[in-house]
């Protein structure tokens, strides 16, 4: 097995840069975070949520730049109110994203000889399930309005 890669049909991942586990003087969380940060799953969320970031400062720049443009809500076209409820949309579903992107990182699944208690290994991959597919839902969610959002011209 590489360093970095998963076993061919296993959820296990090996630190990246092995060794580099946190110290006990942080919570276990941040120690979670560290040490899902060194897997190649890790990194691959870490580069997800710098495209989410960038996907998302643009829409809170066009959700502005409208609002700034119409300071009276009743002068709004039925375009920029269309608008505004997609960009409010995707940048809510992005937040939720973002939450959920950073309790994926909290969870660290070990090997199983390193729980005390027996099941708890498959309750923390159940969790992580969970999450990321409600992670990907979001995701086809912000991917639907941002694309509803290039089919709107103004008339």
């Amino acid at each position: 097995m590489f360093k970095g890669v998963e076993e061919h049909n296993s959820d296990e991942t090996t630190p990246l840069v092995p060794g580099q586990s946190g110290t006990n003087d942080v919570s276990t969380a941040i120690q979670n975070m560290k040490r899902n940060s060194q897997t190649y799953k890790g990194q691959k969320t870490i580069h997800e949520t710098v495209q989410n970031t960038a996907l998302f400062s643009t829409n809170v720049a066009q959700l502005v730049a409208i609002l700034r443009e119409n300071q009276d809500v009743s002068s709004l076209t039925t375009m920029q109110m269309a608008r505004l409820v997609l960009l409010g949309a995707s940048v809510l579903f992005q937040v939720v994203i973002y939450i959920l992107l950073l309790l994926q990182g909290k969870t660290l699944v070990k090997k199983e000889h390193e729980y005390t208690l027996p099941g708890q290994r498959q309750e923390d991959k159940q969790k992580l399930r969970t999450k990321n597919k409600a992670a990907i839902v979001f995701s086809v969610l912000v991917l639907g309005a941002n694309f509803a959002l290039t089919q709107l011209t103004e008339s």
